[in-house]
């Protein structure tokens, strides 16, 4: 493993360290780090494993209390108390993973507006507490899609790949295949107006000046609609190359749903 390479990931500060990984929000508020809009501990774990499983191989982790199991499992990471891996979060609105120890390190973020912060913190807090207006998704139908939504668990029916996966096509049964690798293009893309977006982003969309969305064409073929990532300030166009990583998507009865959102290139 390279030791003290530290590199943007994601959306996120990574450095790569001699036992593992520190990942870190970009974001800071008077020099102290902070999460971003749609990002939390959870999803810094995942895109620190993420990082990590370029070089290693991953299976089990040790979580922490912090983090969203049913999300890092549904990403390909078993929980395992007995794990080689175990996971840390810090106070800085940050991820250590490691099978060691790993220090901490010290990066300069982008600043944040305090009083965007805040009123973003808030709305997720009251989107939680609120009843849905829109289209209820079951805790039960959101755990059961886990797989396709977070690590694009995908189907083989022949010569076409297939995702989100299917019971059937026709009168035949799709294969398992592999997940989907995570980056495709652009053939569309539109944004959400701040008065016009679903009832579960209509606290965010407000703060956020809109939502942006995006058509993607895979590379593995599949198509597929993704909400582009809150903190990223890049402009879309048709024929860019996306990746994708795990964000916070909204709050539905008390429980945050996370996704696989657009990473502008």
């Amino acid at each position: 493993m390279t030791s003290n390479q530290c590199i943007p990931w994601q959306g996120n500060l990574a450095c790569l360290q001699q036992n593992g990984i520190v990942i870190k929000s970009r974001h800071s508020i008077e020099n102290e780090h902070v999460f971003g809009p749609d990002s939390d501990y959870t999803t810094l774990a995942i895109s620190g494993l993420n990082l990590l499983s370029d070089e290693l191989t991953i299976n089990e982790v040790k979580s922490n209390s912090l983090i969203d199991d049913l999300t890092l499992q549904a990403c390909g990471y078993l929980i395992d108390e007995k794990a080689e891996w175990t996971i840390n979060c810090n106070s800085d609105a940050s991820v250590s993973i490691s099978n060691g120890e790993v220090q901490s390190w010290d990066i300069e973020g982008e600043e944040m507006d305090k009083d965007f912060q805040s009123s973003i913190q808030s709305a997720w807090k009251a989107e939680m507490d609120a009843v849905s207006q829109g289209a209820f998704v079951s805790e039960q139908a959101y755990r059961s899609g886990a797989d396709s939504r977070m690590n694009f668990a995908s189907q083989q029916l022949g010569d076409i790949r297939i995702w989100p996966p299917r019971e059937m096509i026709g009168d035949q049964r799709p294969e398992q295949s592999t997940p989907l690798s995570q980056s495709g293009t652009i053939e569309s893309w539109t944004k959400l107006s701040a008065g016009g977006a679903p009832s579960e982003f209509s606290l965010r969309a407000p703060i956020l000046d809109g939502i942006g969305t995006v058509f993607v064409r895979m590379d593995d073929g599949p198509c597929g609609v993704f909400l582009i990532a809150d903190d990223d300030s890049g402009e879309p166009e048709i024929g860019d190359k996306v990746t994708f990583a795990v964000r916070r998507l909204y709050a539905q009865d008390g429980l945050i749903r996370y996704g696989l959102k657009a990473i502008l290139s």
